[in-house]
């Protein structure tokens, strides 16, 4: 037998080397190529997750709707912010500040046909708009030690039922109102009894501010 040299048998191991080298090479690269699917998987996992939770998140704004108009007022007693021959800006007794028109029907004959000066202490009854806005109807000077001066009375139509829970809910023009009747309350047009005050009745409320007390729920058709 050919016995074989140490020179060419050295050769052979370097190339049988070189030979599982490659192959380790070609296998990382095969790997390498494994793991790029992988991350582009899950780069198509992520943009689908965020379109969904793009969907899910749109329906999360309601739009508001706005209350049924019904016929009703306001009327306080308060100081006069500003006057012009059209308007009227006055702060009511639970701090905010109403804004009403002045027409031709406006009864100022408690100020001689004039309207009442910056300052001065208003008795003020007014209608709602179908828009929101508010129309004096009578116009005239507070008298000292008015019982109703820290009032504001609303006029609205009742949208549900008063159950035993005394709850009274109503709609003046645009602005739906809840409040509780308390056993102190006057309830006289109701013979003292809450849950007389039925649904779609026309109601005058008299809330005492700033408790938001209601002092009397009146009958407003038979002019309470």
């Amino acid at each position: 037998m050919q016995k074989i040299s140490l020179p060419r048998f050295q050769g052979i191991l370097v190339g049988t080397a070189a030979l599982l080298m490659m192959l380790l090479i070609s296998a990382c690269a095969g790997t390498g190529t494994s793991t790029g699917q992988s991350t582009t998987g899950t780069t198509t996992s992520t943009t689908s997750t965020t379109q969904v939770q793009s969907t899910t998140t749109l329906p999360s704004s309601p739009t508001a709707q706005p209350v049924t108009f019904k016929a009703g007022g306001i009327s306080f007693i308060g100081p006069v912010k500003s006057v012009t021959g059209s308007s009227l800006v006055m702060s009511a007794p639970n701090g905010q500040t109403y804004t009403m028109a002045i027409t031709a029907q406006t009864d100022r004959s408690a100020y001689s046909g004039s309207l009442p000066t910056v300052g001065a202490s208003v008795n003020m009854d007014s209608i709602i708009n179908p828009d929101g806005s508010l129309t004096a109807t009578i116009l005239k000077p507070a008298q000292p030690g008015d019982p109703d001066l820290n009032n504001i009375a609303y006029t609205g139509i009742t949208t549900s039922a008063v159950g035993a829970d005394r709850v009274l809910h109503f709609t003046a023009g645009v602005k739906s109102y809840t409040f509780t009747i308390p056993t102190t309350a006057d309830l006289s047009d109701f013979s003292g009894n809450a849950q007389a005050i039925g649904n779609n009745m026309s109601v005058k409320v008299k809330i005492l501010y700033p408790n938001n007390t209601v002092i009397s729920v009146g009958n407003a058709s038979t002019g309470a």
